[in-house]
């Protein structure tokens, strides 16, 4: 489990110094044609407040339900809607950045307080059918990367 711990970590700094790449006046930026794109059609400014979301009202909802019911069923946060209604393109870079961190280290220490038998807890995760607290975790890392492709993609784009 300590790869899974450096892996969280990790890219969650990743995150952050691609960020830092765009200027103040790209994170807003969509592109004509989203073609191509490896994840939601999110801006930059959009994607952090989607990632810091994701983090706080699903995972950590997520794995606090995997630890205390049976086989709970586990919805979807729904990205866009949200980005709505919390206004993502308006967001501070810096304090999303921060907040986004900050729920990291809560996942971490979450994690770290599993015990061995709770890895294969099961839950139903509609979208993904059965898994287990261990399959959670690791689709947690590949959101990570999906956003760090996509901002990525963002920034190839803009040239």
């Amino acid at each position: 489990m300590k790869q899974l711990f450096s892996s969280l970590s990790d890219q969650s700094k990743q995150i952050e110094n691609v960020l830092l790449l765009f200027k103040q006046e790209q994170l807003p930026w969509t592109p004509e044609s989203w073609d191509g794109i490896p994840g939601e059609r999110f801006s930059a400014i959009e994607q952090i407040c989607h990632i810091r979301d994701i983090e706080t009202d699903g995972y950590h909802h997520r794995i606090q339900r995997i630890l205390k019911e049976h086989n709970p069923t586990l919805a979807p946060v729904e990205g866009y809607e949200l980005a709505i209604q919390r206004d993502y393109k308006n967001a501070d870079l810096q304090e999303t950045i921060a907040a986004f961190l900050e729920a990291r280290k809560k996942t971490v220490a979450m994690i770290g307080e599993i015990e061995d038998t709770q890895w294969d807890r099961p839950a139903y995760f509609e979208g993904y059918g059965n898994i287990t607290l261990r399959s959670l975790i690791h689709f947690l890392c590949s959101h990570d990367l999906e956003h760090l492709a996509s901002l990525r993609w963002l920034l190839g784009k803009m040239g």
